[in-house]
């Protein structure tokens, strides 16, 4: 039976993304991730949902039989997709880093603050070290974070947002 890979790797990401953009914040904790759409009333800006949208076989191991670790069976590459929603409100407003790691000099809301969200969610799911969280074992190949799409504001809502889909490839071993 395969361990729990899927579960492994969402709760990597989760984690990941929320320590990764939060250290730059001001608090250390101005910026909500979700792991789903929460219920309306439960929702806090600015919010990142990172929301599983796929999963499945990518390629078979040649000859079946693989090592990993202390783990040995039957495996192959899987691959899990997600597509990562930012949602800011017009009024939300956090003080964050600029550039100047060391300090905290800018504040930012709307679009601004949109912009700098997908830049730094960007560079902290690309630059995740997926050992700090791994919990099982898992050997990351390959991530993917495509363009950020649906860029834009709702006026009835006043809420800026954008969203990108993302791609990793883990090895699975049964």
């Amino acid at each position: 039976m395969a361990k729990d890979f899927l579960n492994v790797i969402e709760r990597a990401l989760m984690m990941g993304v929320s320590d990764g953009i939060n250290a730059l914040t001001e608090n250390g904790e101005d910026i909500y991730v979700f792991g789903e759409f929460p219920e309306t009333e439960n929702l806090k800006f600015p919010a990142i949902i990172i929301e599983h949208t796929g999963s499945g076989f990518e390629e078979q191991f040649m000859g079946q039989k693989v090592t990993l670790g202390s783990s040995s069976g039957t495996g192959e590459t899987y691959g899990a997709s997600y597509s990562i929603h930012l949602i800011c409100e017009k009024e939300t407003q956090i003080q964050a880093s600029s550039g100047n790691f060391s300090t905290l000099d800018a504040y930012y809301k709307q679009r601004r603050l949109l912009n700098w969200m997908m830049l730094n969610v960007a560079n902290t799911i690309m630059d995740l070290n997926w050992d700090t969280y791994d919990e099982d074992n898992t050997q990351v190949l390959e991530r993917h974070l495509n363009s950020w799409q649906n860029i834009g504001y709702i006026p009835d809502l006043q809420w800026y947002g954008a969203t990108a889909e993302f791609l990793i490839t883990f090895t699975n071993i049964r």
